[in-house]
């Protein structure tokens, strides 16, 4: 790591490198760490379960997470690029094949 952005912190390094939400260089500003989150919960694809910290509730201290399937291009249909629209209101509204693979590497 940079000098610059080293601490002994790692949540102090990390808000020197990366915005607020992301743990990643981001593509799109409204694609954090939660819109990835909610795409495998709206595809149950996966169960979490969050551990907060008893001195600060705003704050996991660690996660688990069961996978239970991973969807393949066919259950996007024909065009990938198509949003498949979020269960709940959302920000970005939906997402695509595209953003469901980019959740493997950037959520974990």
């Amino acid at each position: 790591m940079e000098l610059e952005y080293w601490d002994k912190n790692p949540f102090k390094a990390t808000t020197k490198a990366f915005t607020p939400e992301f743990h990643f260089k981001p593509i799109a500003n409204n694609k954090t760490r939660k819109f990835y989150e909610f795409i495998l919960i709206d595809s149950n694809s996966v169960s979490i379960k969050h551990f907060k910290d008893p001195n600060d509730p705003l704050l996991n201290t660690h996660s688990t997470i069961q996978i239970l399937k991973v969807l393949q291009p066919r259950h996007f249909g024909t065009n990938l690029n198509e949003y498949k629209i979020f269960f709940e209101p959302f920000d970005p509204i939906g997402y695509t094949y595209w953003d469901y693979m980019d959740v493997w590497t950037k959520f974990f």
